[in-house]
């Protein structure tokens, strides 16, 4: 038996059946047993000190060498063999319970080694060949653990004994649940451990255990059709899935993450990392967002817009009401109605869930997420009274348009509730009433867009620190009045739309300081005749310019040839007369050029030669003459429409390359609207990738009740 502390090697004997050495033996004793066998005239000065104490076999063999002298056996030698012999029978008695109690001897070498008996703690010595009469009996057998179970088993039975999986979901091998199973239990190199139940959790919940997490993303995975994913974000790769994001570059330049992009520690265990946030946009996610991301319980973020999860709900997020501050699914054809309890989300800071399929009436607890600063919920078809929006105390940026939201805008909202807002966008609704007197009290104000409602009376007076004031978008109302003075106050406005109201003339004289300004949308207001307004002239960041049916006379000016930042320029459905002047060849950025249903004569420009980004170019309705070589001719430039007056039987000008011809006795000929879509999109800070040109019909004889006012029967 050893006597020191390293442990029995897989060749040892049970320590419960061996016999205690010699130290051990020694260390039991009384000073006198061990001072006889010292004195044993037997041991010999040869013998080695760590030998063990002799047999009775040996001792009788080494006492032989009497036999071998055939001498007579004297009374004292009897007596001195038997007092041997009795005293090799009490050292025997006294081993054997020593040996029974025995267990391994630790501890004793130290003391055997400093008694200084010659003893050295070596376990290299003879063993003491007698043995008990029994053996001391083994400990029972344990039963089996879980760990001893293949892994398959012991993964499932996990699942399901904790409720974290469903047997049925299990028992279908196409399920996501059955599929995540399959690939953690068998195919994932990574063998992340199954806990067990036997030996406890640390005090955590079995549903909050890592191994249910990187299970959860599994489901996640193909539930959503992982494996037509665009991008992989390295989902389901051997290594720890904290890792299960890839780098990439957005439009900006930035680096980005997307997939699992961030894991944090939390409460109990500190030491371990938890899934805190998951981004995957645009990445042909289909499917259904699945009920077992409650088993990500540490999730503060999830946001996966612009992917295609038609018939998904937004219950499953319900179970994550204790952790999700940012939740963004716009743009995914999710269906249903916003649940009953959706204001038990009350850590929801930022909220999207624009451009989807919701429907129905927004519960009243949803306005008891207080706690909310960014919402959208545009583009569905959701109702509700915007008073109800006033609740919303911290909101900056609140984005409700293209919705069934009915009500006036009040004072008190404004000033109780809404004194934070940086962008409010309720535009394309069923609001109505004057606009609030104090609508522009809210300092922070960078984005008004109210469009597309029934608003009536005059805008509000700008108050004077309203310098960060950047887009003001009124259009599709019935607001009368003219333009404030103040609105000099938004001196960084870019964008200003008041088109289609009943607004009236004149401009503010300040507008010539609006110098920032990059779309400036005018048309079809109750406007009188006025020429084209000279304070564009230095407006030279206008990119967009729309003055259609503004009642314009008179000629074109050629300051509009400095505007060379100019994308749009449309003067359309006015009575301006004259030649087009040469100066507007120089608007080499100009994409869209609408001077049709005016009064223009004289020959198209030779300058225009110069413009070869111009799409779409519509001069019909004028009195042009010559023809379109200039145009024509010019490889450089490939239009969507082109309109001139080329129609037979009488062409006013020639041109081969026109897509639409109309001649005076045709007055329905492109009589469309042409109107630009003037609606910004937040999600691109108000911005339009893209123009969009409404190809609304107007009645027959538009143009004769709008510019004949003369009688004189001119188109």
């Amino acid at each position: 038996m050893r006597m020191n502390s390293d442990p029995p090697t897989g060749d040892e004997e049970n320590p419960h059946d061996q016999l205690p050495s010699p130290e051990e033996y020694r260390a039991n004793m009384d000073d006198g047993s061990m001072s006889s066998m010292r004195d044993n005239p037997q041991d010999g000065d040869d013998v080695d000190d760590d030998h063990d104490l002799p047999t009775v076999d040996e001792y009788k063999s080494n006492m032989s060498f009497r036999e071998s002298e055939e001498r007579p056996k004297s009374r004292a030698g009897l007596w001195t063999f038997l007092c041997l012999l009795i005293l090799l029978i009490i050292i025997t008695a006294i081993a054997v319970p020593l040996a029974l109690r025995g267990k391994g001897g630790k501890g004793k070498s130290a003391d055997a080694a400093s008694s200084g008996d010659g003893f050295t703690g070596s376990d290299t010595g003879n063993r003491i060949t007698a043995t008990p009469a029994m053996r001391p009996t083994r400990p029972p057998t344990r039963p089996p653990t879980e760990s001893s179970l293949p892994r398959s088993e012991r993964a499932e039975k996990f699942l399901t004994e904790f409720g974290i999986a469903d047997p049925a979901d299990l028992a279908n091998p196409n399920s996501p649940q059955a599929k995540a199973t399959n690939w953690i239990a068998n195919d994932d190199a990574f063998n992340i451990d199954i806990p067990d139940p036997l030996q406890g959790n640390n005090g955590l919940q079995y549903s909050d255990t890592r191994f249910t997490e990187r299970w959860a993303l599994a489901v996640f995975y193909y539930s959503t059709g992982g494996e037509s994913w665009i991008y992989k974000f390295n989902f389901l790769q051997p290594i720890d899935h904290c890792g299960w994001y890839d780098r990439f570059v957005d439009g900006t330049g930035r680096i980005i993450r997307q997939g699992v992009t961030e894991c944090q520690k939390f409460e109990p265990n500190f030491d371990i990392d938890k899934v805190s946030r998951i981004e995957i946009t645009n990445n042909n996610l289909s499917g259904n967002i699945p009920s077992e991301i409650k088993h990500l319980p540490n999730l503060q973020t999830f946001s996966t817009p612009f992917n295609g999860l038609m018939g998904s709900s937004l219950d499953p997020f319900l179970q994550l009401s204790g952790s999700l501050s940012h939740l963004e699914v716009q743009y995914c054809k999710i269906t249903g109605q916003i649940p009953d309890n959706f204001g038990s989300m009350s850590n929801l800071i930022s909220l999207g869930l624009g451009n989807n399929l919701i429907t129905g009436t927004i519960p009243l607890s949803f306005f008891e997420l207080s706690n909310l600063v960014v919402l959208g919920i545009d583009d569905n078809m959701l109702e509700a009274s915007i008073q109800s929006f006033g609740a919303f105390t911290k909101m900056k940026k609140l984005y409700i348009e293209d919705n069934l939201i009915n009500g006036q805008i009040t004072e008190g909202m404004i000033t109780n509730g809404w004194q934070g807002m940086v962008d409010l966008d309720v535009s394309f609704n069923r609001m109505d009433g004057p606009l609030p007197s104090n609508l522009f009290s809210m300092k922070d104000l960078e984005v008004v867009d109210i469009h597309g409602n029934d608003f009536v009376g005059k805008i509000p007076e700008v108050g004077p620190a309203h310098e960060n004031l950047s887009f003001f978008a009124v259009q599709d109302n019935s607001l009368t009045g003219n333009l404030p003075e103040s609105i000099v106050n938004a001196i960084n406005l870019k964008h200003l739309d008041i088109t289609a109201n009943q607004m009236t003339l004149p401009f503010p004289s300040t507008m010539g300081q609006l110098t920032s300004l990059v779309s400036l949308h005018t048309g079809i207001n109750g406007f009188g005749d006025h020429a084209v307004p000279e304070f564009l002239g230095s407006m030279t960041n206008l990119e967009e310019l729309s003055m259609k049916q503004n009642s314009l006379t008179g000629q074109i000016p050629s300051f509009l040839g400095q505007l060379t930042t100019l994308i749009i320029l449309d003067l359309d459905f006015n009575k301006l007369n004259g030649e087009i002047p040469a100066e507007l060849g120089n608007l080499n950025n100009l994409d869209h050029l609408l001077l049709n249903r005016n009064f223009l004569n004289g020959t198209i420009p030779s300058s225009f030669s110069g413009l070869t980004d111009i799409d779409i170019m519509l001069l019909d309705g004028n009195e042009i003459s010559g023809d379109a070589s200039i145009i024509c001719e010019n490889p450089d430039i490939n239009m969507t429409a082109f309109s001139a007056d080329c129609g037979n039987p009488d062409p006013e000008i020639a041109c081969s390359c026109c897509t639409i011809c109309c001649s005076n006795g045709d007055p329905d000929c492109n009589n469309k609207e042409w109107r630009v879509n003037l609606d910004g999109i937040w999600e691109y800070d108000f911005q339009r990738l893209v123009y969009q040109f409404s190809d609304e019909l107007l009645p027959s004889g538009a143009k004769d009740a709008y510019v004949d006012r003369d009688g004189d029967g001119r188109l």
